[in-house]
């Protein structure tokens, strides 16, 4: 697939975003990808390459392998064979379906980086039931994060908004909790 926007490159990058119900696709390469993070298109996007990589980099140095593996051991996946430090320079591209819950550890935290959380929010079939505490949990962590990084980058506006549905979440939960049901 070629990149969008210089359209000769492969596309390494492929980022989608909702609005409105509607999803929008950019497939970039590398040297479009750090154009666009150098005009601060990307970060608009609550997306920074630069940092996503130096913070996978940093986390799945600074994790140590599972207590079963002798000290010095680098963690392998028992299917593929890769490292961590081959998930590594492939990008944070895994070896096979096995490599998540082998490099779980390392794994699980630039996720939550790089998707603004770690939990699903999206639709669901409707035969599974919904535990209404634990969606109300997980959008409470996720706005918290995304109050962050708009304050960050100076957003006060949208951050007051944000503080605003921040405060609505803790009073559902807190109704939750005393058995109250109320989802105003």
């Amino acid at each position: 697939m070629l990149c969008d926007v210089c359209k000769k490159n492969e596309a390494t990058i492929h980022i989608k975003e909702m609005h409105g119900g509607e999803t929008h696709t950019a497939n970039l390469c590398a040297a479009c990808a750090s154009e666009k993070e150098k005009n601060g298109e990307l970060s608009a996007l609550g997306f920074n390459l630069a940092e996503m990589l130096c913070n996978l980099g940093k986390i799945s140095s600074s994790v140590k392998p599972p207590q079963e593996a002798p000290a010095g051991a680098a963690t392998v996946c028992p299917k593929c064979g890769w490292t961590i430090d081959k998930v590594r320079n492939f990008g944070g591209r895994l070896g096979c379906p096995h490599c998540y819950t082998t490099f779980a550890p390392m794994l699980a935290e630039a996720i939550k980086n790089v998707h603004r959380g770690s939990v699903h929010l999206g639709k669901r079939p409707q035969s599974v039931p919904q535990d209404g505490r634990a969606a109300l949990e997980a959008e409470l962590d996720n706005r918290r994060h995304e109050l962050d990084a708009l304050v960050k980058r100076e957003e006060y506006e949208e951050a007051a908004v944000c503080r605003d549905r921040i405060n609505q979440l803790k009073t559902q939960l807190e109704g939750l909790a005393t058995g109250e049901v109320g989802n105003d």
